[in-house]
């Protein structure tokens, strides 16, 4: 039975790695991508440590519209408020980064 726990125990830990792997490379590895898009929503959500410290934050999201698909970024708390719905501009991102919205 403990052989069971030990692979479904290595098999979690690989695909936790496999994930964080994927995600950095999409962040850091991706072209610059430039799209006409709209600012279609934008929110903010608490965020809650699992953790001992008790960590407590907030999550800013802006959420863009193109052509073809919709496309949400976190943003500094700083730079949400520049952000207005029903913006229009060019949106130039770089994975899950954004590089300017003019």
């Amino acid at each position: 039975m403990s052989d069971v726990v030990n692979i479904v125990a290595v098999v979690l830990f690989l695909s936790f790695w496999g994930l964080v792997v994927k995600r950095f490379a999409q962040a850091r590895c991706t072209t610059l991508k430039t799209v006409k898009a709209e600012v279609v929503d934008k929110y903010k959500s608490d965020v809650v440590s699992k953790y001992p410290t008790s960590f407590r934050g907030e999550r800013c999201v802006v959420v863009f519209a193109t052509k073809d698909k919709r496309l949400s970024f976190n943003v500094s708390e700083f730079s949400y408020n520049n952000y207005k719905i029903r913006k229009k501009g060019t949106l130039k991102y770089k994975g899950t980064k954004i590089i300017s919205f003019k």
